[in-house]
C-alpha cells in the first residue's frame, strides 16, 4: 500500500521553559495553534496520538474529554523520546488506512523542576519513572547497581568508548554544542537563544560526566507540541503547503540496537563490538524515493551531545570513527554539507523529545524558518543512532 501521509498543521505551546502550567494547559496551546496553522476546527480530528501520558503528560482519553473531541482512532505509547518517529509513523499510517481523517500527534512534558514539583510520582528528579529501575536496567546502558540511574551517563559511557577507540577529543565535539548554541540564538521559542558559546568557553566549561559538559546536556522544559497529519487530498483542501511523510523506518530491536545512545558496533550495554560499516541505501530512502545525496538536512535527537556523532555514522554521512573529524572541519551550520537541527535541537531550543525537531522540518519546507532556512529545502532526513527514520519532502520533489 502506499502511503499517503502529509503534516499539515504544526504548533507549540505558548513559550517552552517556563513553568506552572499544566500538561493539559500546556498541550491546549500546542493543539489551538496547530489547529490555526491548519486553517482546521477541532472538530474536524478525528484521531490522535501520544506517548506522554500521566504524569508528565495527559493521557489521550483525558485529552478527549477535556477538549470535547470526538475520536475514532487512538493510540498512546509509552513515555521516552524514542517513540517521537514511531507517532508519527502510526498517524501516517491510521491517516493512510482510513482510520481518521486528521490525527493529532499531541505531547506534552513536565518536569520535576517546573509544574512537576507539585505532583507526587514527580516530585523527584529521576519522575518515577526512571528506565534504569527495570530488571537488568534500561538501554541507556545504565544499571543502578552500578550507580549510574541516569541517562547522562549512558551516553557518556558511549563518548568515552569513541574517543578511547578512535582518538576523538572534546575539541572535534565542541562543534556540536556550539553549533546549537548558534541555531538557537535564531529560535525565539529557544530557552538558551541568550546564551552564546564558542569553541573557547566550551572547554573551560569542567568535565561533569565523564567527557561530557554542561553544554553538551539538553535542558529539562516545560512544554508542549502538536503536529496535525492527513491525506494529500484534505491537505491540498486546506490550501496549505503540502508536507509529504514520504518514508518511514521503524525502531529495531536487537542487541545492535540496544543502547539508543549509541550505533551498532560501539559494543555499547550488551550490544558486541564490530566494525560497523553503513549500508548504501536504507528502506526509509527507497520509500521515499530519494538518495543519501539528496538530501538537504538531517535531524536527529540529541539529549547529548554524543548522540549527534552516533547518528551521522549509523546513516552513512561518515564513517565509523570519523564524524567527531568532520563536526569539526566539515560543520554541521547553514554552511556545511549537511545542516543540522537547524532550530538548535534539544540542546538549544530545551527537550521536547524529538517532536520540536519535526516541527522545524515542516516549517524548513515550507520556507518559513527565518534566517535558519536551509537554501531550497526539499528533503529532509530524521534519523536517530538506534535506527528508526522518517522522510518528510515537499512539492519541489520529483
Amino acid at each position: 500500500m502506499k502511503l499517503d501521509a502529509c503534516v499539515v498543521g504544526v504548533g507549540t505551546s505558548e513559550s517552552i521553559g517556563r513553568p506552572r502550567r499544566s500538561a493539559l494547559h500546556l498541550e491546549f496551546e500546542s493543539f489551538r495553534a496547530a489547529l490555526a496553522d491548519a486553517n482546521l476546527k477541532k472538530s474536524d480530528i478525528t484521531g490522535m496520538v501520544t506517548n506522554w501520558g500521566t504524569p508528565r503528560g495527559v493521557d489521550y482519553d483525558e485529552f478527549a474529554v477535556a477538549a470535547g473531541l470526538d475520536l475514532t482512532w487512538v493510540s498512546q505509547l509509552w513515555t521516552h523520546g524514542r517513540w517521537a518517529a514511531t507517532a508519527v509513523q502510526q498517524a501516517a499510517m491510521a491517516v493512510t488506512m482510513g482510520l481518521a481523517d486528521v490525527v493529532a500527534v499531541i505531547n506534552s512534558a513536565v518536569t520535576a523542576t517546573g509544574y512537576a514539583l507539585e505532583l507526587p510520582p514527580m516530585s523527584s528528579p529521576l519522575g518515577g519513572v526512571d528506565e534504569s529501575f527495570r530488571d537488568g536496567g534500561g538501554p541507556y546502558g545504565n544499571w543502578t547497581l552500578h550507580g549510574s540511574p541516569g541517562a547522562g551517563a549512558g551516553a557518556a559511557l558511549v563518548i568515552e568508548q569513541y574517543m578511547d577507540r578512535y582518538g576523538a577529543t572534546s575539541a572535534d565535539m565542541a562543534a556540536i554544542p556550539v553549533t546549537m548554541r548558534a541555531f538557537g540564538h535564531l529560535n525565539p521559542m529557544a530557552v538558551r537563544r541568550e546564551e552564546p558559546l564558542t569553541v573557547e568557553q566550551y572547554l573551560e566549561e569542567p568535565e561533569l560526566m565523564g567527557h561530557m559538559r554542561s553544554s553538551d546536556m539538553c535542558l529539562a522544559v516545560d512544554g508542549a507540541t502538536c503536529l496535525l497529519v492527513t491525506s494529500t487530498q484534505r491537505a491540498r483542501e486546506l490550501g496549505r503547503p503540502i508536507v509529504h511523510i514520504a518514508g518511514m523506518q521503524g525502531v529495531p530491536a536487537t542487541r545492535n540496537s540496544y543502547d539508543f545512545f549509541s550505533r551498532p558496533g560501539m559494543g555499547s550495554g550488551v550490544s558486541p563490538r564490530y566494525d560497523y560499516v553503513a549500508p548504501k541505501t536504507f528502506p526509509v530512502l527507497e520509500m521515499a524515493g530519494v538518495g543519501r545525496d539528496d538530501l538537504d538536512g538531517f535531524f536527529t535527537y540529541d539529549p547529548f551531545s554524543p548522540l549527534v556523532l552516533m547518528a551521522l555514522e549509523r546513516w552513512g554521512f561518515c564513517a565509523a570513527g570519523e564524524a567527531a573529524a568532520y563536526c569539526r572541519d566539515q560543520g554541521i551550520g547553514l554552511d556545511s554539507p549537511l545542516p543540522m537541527n537547524t532550530h538548535g535541537g534539544s540542546l538549544a531550543e530545551g527537550h521536547l523529545y524529538g517532536y520540536g525537531h519535526m516541527i522545524e522540518m515542516v516549517r524548513q519546507l515550507r520556507g518559513e524558518a527565518g534566517k535558519r532556512q536551509i537554501d531550497d529545502a526539499k528533503s529532509l532526513l530524521w534519523g536517530t543512532p538506534w535506527g528508526d527514520a522518517l522522510v518528510l519532502t515537499n512539492e519541489k520533489v520529483a
